[in-house]
């Protein structure tokens, strides 16, 4: 199973396919990579069908070969040298391939992909701006360090001396659960299911029989989630010996119940009943789910972390209005809902408290209202997220 959220570097080379064409996409053609997955084929279908110009949507496996993808774009075309086959009267000079219109990215490269001038600002007018909520125009709203600027508007950024602009848009959201076997709580009912808080995976019964993710940040998130009621914590706080005292002692005690950690292999290990829960992002899980019955998903009550896929745009493509119009198409209500009913994540308009939900989402596997309390994982800067990864080293090692 491929984990599309281990924010570990893979190996995998770019494997680019063009979605519903049998030949090369026209010169003039707007060009997307999606994520495979993220999208319904219908929602894309449709968008082509309605389009005025050829659209061409090619499928990425990971967001680490988009990321890869990225960076060739941005690398000197290297010359092939002296070729006799210049001279021929009816020889054509090689056009230069640039980068897509749009390409899928998770929001934990984001950072990275701004403070490597990789991509460029989004360009959308407010209006355009207005079915998405305020936090997730900020989550997005970066200086040029990819860090955020802040509860700032564009303005007030800039009288400040930070340069905030609007460098991705959220199209599909995703969230940490905790999924387990129902088999081995034999007298859980679904008005009383063995998980309904983080705290649960703490009860005495679970010691050694949790999987959580290989992945510093998101267990010191996990952390501070049972300290303070925060994925988060306010980056003056992040490197204090106090609070590492705290971490320290929280992690004795969840360490106590983790029988492994693992991004990649864990709902394998569920299914194999070694473990008994298992903490995962939920579109991850949602493919298990419909082929084991057994297991059941939980998102605990107080809230939970949020990840979003997002569109941004390479360096040096234009904005052009059917880029414009292909971020709007995902807004609208039709497509947003398709996107939210597939189960492997939410649309980000109907993340707003005042949100009117579709009746096709009243059932979700993931339900709307329990995302609507949880919270991305905001950007740290390279300093704390340095101290995160001793810090994480020096539990693991003891």
């Amino acid at each position: 199973m491929v984990n599309r959220r281990t924010f570990i570097s893979g190996t995998a080379g770019i494997a680019l396919t063009s979605l519903l064409a049998g030949c090369s996409p026209a010169a003039n053609a707007l060009k997307i990579t999606v994520l495979q997955g993220s999208m319904p084929a219908e929602v894309l279908q449709n968008f082509q069908k309605q389009s005025d110009l050829p659209v061409s949507f090619q499928l990425a496996g990971q967001i680490q070969s988009i990321f890869q993808q990225l960076q060739r774009w941005q690398q000197p075309a290297e010359s092939s040298g002296f070729s006799w086959g210049r001279l021929l009267p009816w020889a054509q000079p090689e056009e230069s391939i640039g980068p897509n219109a749009l390409v899928s990215l998770g929001d934990y490269w984001l950072e990275e992909a701004i403070a490597q001038n990789l991509i460029d600002p989004i360009e959308l007018s407010q209006e355009s701006l207005e079915p998405l909520p305020p936090a997730w125009q900020q989550f997005t709203r970066r200086g040029k360090d990819g860090q955020m600027t802040g509860q700032l508007t564009a303005e007030q950024a800039t009288t400040a001396g930070q340069a905030s602009q609007l460098w991705a848009v959220p199209y599909r959201v995703q969230t940490l659960v905790i999924v387990y076997r129902q088999s081995f709580f034999p007298k859980s009912s679904p008005a009383k299911p063995p998980f309904q808080s983080w705290q649960d995976l703490l009860q005495p019964q679970l010691r050694q029989q949790i999987a959580l993710p290989e992945h510093p940040r998101l267990v010191m998130g996990l952390l501070q989630k049972l300290q303070n009621g925060s994925f988060n914590l306010p980056l003056e706080t992040a490197a204090t010996s106090q609070l590492h005292q705290q971490l320290k002692a929280a992690f004795a005690e969840l360490n106590a119940q983790v029988k492994t950690y693992d991004s990649t292999n864990a709902l394998k290990a569920l299914v194999n009943k070694d473990v008994k829960a298992v903490v995962a992002w939920s579109g991850d899980v949602v493919p298990a789910l419909r082929r084991y019955q057994d297991l059941k998903i939980i998102v605990p009550a107080e809230g939970s972390l949020l990840s979003a896929d997002l569109w941004v745009r390479p360096r040096g493509a234009d904005m052009t209005e059917a880029a414009k119009r292909w971020i709007e198409f995902c807004w609208q209500r039709g497509p947003a809902t398709q996107i939210s009913s597939s189960g492997r994540g939410i649309s980000p308009v109907f993340l707003s408290e005042s949100a009117e939900i579709p009746d096709a989402l009243a059932e979700s596997i993931v339900p709307v209202s329990a995302l609507q309390n949880s919270e991305p994982l905001l950007p740290i800067p390279e300093a704390t997220a340095t101290a995160y990864f001793d810090l994480w080293q020096q539990l693991r090692s003891s």
